[in-house]
């Protein structure tokens, strides 16, 4: 208890000293054909995304290799780390450890790291949780009375995962294996004399959103040629979808309070907001709930068959909506949303930004895309989200000018996203105090689109550090899946006006 107790009070003493310090909530936010709502947010927390326009974090798995100087990588509001030993020495100073030398940089940043969720359990040497795989097998395993694993209608023996071999499906719903996850989750991070995790903030627990992962891609496991459903979840044939989502909802009632009793956070990769909105809007109206919740598939991603044949895969129209719709939404979860894709390019540094993917879309471009499309659901009254640009996979990440506030801040938000019709086609806008943030997320070219008053320049990743270089127009065009910042006549790109 000496040990434990002394973690709580080491990992509690930046939130303290944010909470000694004068801050009020503003009271309000914008979302889409919505009246204003109560910020609930920042309430007794310390202030997330200070002086940002755009908040931002990053994804760091893997290896020791692959990071940026610590200065860099503290730019961030939020890292979503693997923690060991090796990488908590990457940054050692008189500071302390890699993660508490990041918050000395930037005492605002919160740093979560990576675990597999308890609906699933990881076999691999870096995954493995506990005692192990061959100990639950023996003591909760399939003839178990308290059973842990999920095992299958037919064969009634544990289940592999198709996609990633290394995983096994638990049985979610009990509440022994619920709490052994916790209590080994916290011994593995940040138990013992020198914790891997000491200076972080909490876990990012993977695979814990409402729907189970992988269904139908599970077989008997060592037997890829016998495929199985799991006997939890699938009854008559027919998957008990409210099921696991009440187990899920069982664990968050049991994680959020075990990890908040530590001076600790819970974060989630939760996803399908372009296809189960719903979901989002349950876990939003959750007491307690989660710090933050990822979108890993944010307006534009690399999966399905573009994916795999090089391509970035923008979410149609549609879709698009419902994932800007769905966070403006959002009063009490951060969103965190991921865009990332592939690039044609041997450049592992920030070069590679300047490739193309198989279809010569450059990464550039998405990156603008995204900027706009995060800006038109964002509220920044409560800061309600962040966002990730990546073309290096997880494995590395680099800051980019544009989340930088020198270079790009539009100060406050006027109003909702709004329809804007051309002579050809229509896109979408959001007015700001400098102008207005401009998406196109049809599949066709906008021509002939009115400055709603006065002038403005388009601006795109060229023009950003050189915004005059733009002409000042009063109509103009914007390409299909295409993301600009129309720049008021007079006002300034940076923060230097607001």
């Amino acid at each position: 208890m000496g040990v434990f107790r002394g973690m709580k009070e080491r990992s509690m003493s930046s939130f303290q000293a944010w909470r000694a310090t004068v801050f009020k909530a503003v009271v309000g936010g914008v979302a889409i054909g919505l009246a204003l709502f109560p910020c609930l947010l920042t309430a007794g927390e310390p202030p997330f995304a200070p002086g940002k326009f755009i908040p931002t974090y990053a994804i760091k798995y893997g290896g020791t290799q692959g990071w940026p100087s610590a200065a860099e990588a503290a730019r961030f509001d939020v890292l979503i780390v693997s923690a060991s030993f090796g990488r908590a020495r990457i940054f050692p100073t008189e500071a302390g450890n890699t993660w508490e030398t990041l918050k000395r940089h930037n005492p605002a940043l919160r740093i979560y790291v990576y675990q597999n969720g308890p609906a699933l359990y990881d076999t691999s040497p870096w995954g493995q949780l506990g005692e192990g795989w061959e100990w639950l097998c023996r003591e909760h395993g399939p003839d178990s009375s308290d059973r842990w694993l999920a095992i299958g209608v037919r064969y009634r023996l544990p289940l592999q995962g198709r996609p990633y071999p290394n995983e096994r499906l638990m049985n979610l719903g009990n509440p022994n294996w619920q709490q052994y996850w916790l209590e080994q989750t916290w011994k593995k991070f940040w138990g013992g004399e020198s914790p891997v995790a000491r200076g972080t903030d909490g876990i990012f627990a993977d695979n814990c959103g409402y729907r189970m992962p992988w269904l139908g891609n599970w077989h008997v496991e060592g037997n890829p040629d016998k495929p199985d459903e799991p006997a939890d979840y699938v009854q008559g044939g027919t998957y008990q979808a409210e099921l696991f989502r009440q187990h899920m909802n069982s664990f968050y009632d049991r994680a959020i309070p075990f990890f908040r009793e530590r001076g600790l956070q819970l974060v989630l990769n939760f996803g399908y907001m372009a296809s189960a909105p719903e979901f989002w809007e349950e876990l939003d109206r959750r007491s307690p709930t989660v710090f933050a919740a990822m979108e890993e598939g944010a307006f534009v991603h690399p999966w399905g068959t573009l994916g795999r044949q090089g391509n970035f895969v923008f979410h149609s129209e549609e879709a698009w909506l419902r994932q800007v719709k769905t966070l403006a939404q959002l009063k009490n979860v951060r969103a965190l949303m991921n865009v990332h894709g592939p690039v044609i390019s041997e450049a592992e540094d920030l070069r590679r930004m300047e490739a193309t993917d198989a279809s010569g879309r450059q990464a550039w471009e998405v990156l603008w895309y995204a900027i706009a499309s995060f800006l038109q659901g964002y509220n920044d009254r409560i800061r309600n989200a962040a966002m990730n640009f990546t073309v290096w996979g997880y494995s590395r990440f680099y800051w980019l000018d544009e989340f930088d506030p020198q270079y790009l801040h539009l100060g406050r938000a006027l109003g909702a996203m709004e329809r804007w019709e051309g002579t050809e086609g229509h896109i979408y806008a959001r007015e700001f105090e400098d102008g207005w943030a401009v998406v196109n997320p049809t599949l066709k070219d906008a021509r002939g689109i009115r400055v709603p008053s006065g002038k403005a320049r388009l601006i795109g990743h060229a023009a950003l550090k050189n915004p005059e270089s733009v002409p000042l127009v009063t109509e103009f065009d914007l390409p299909a899946r295409t993301g600009r910042i129309l720049l008021r006549e007079g006002r300034k790109l940076g923060n230097q006006d607001n």
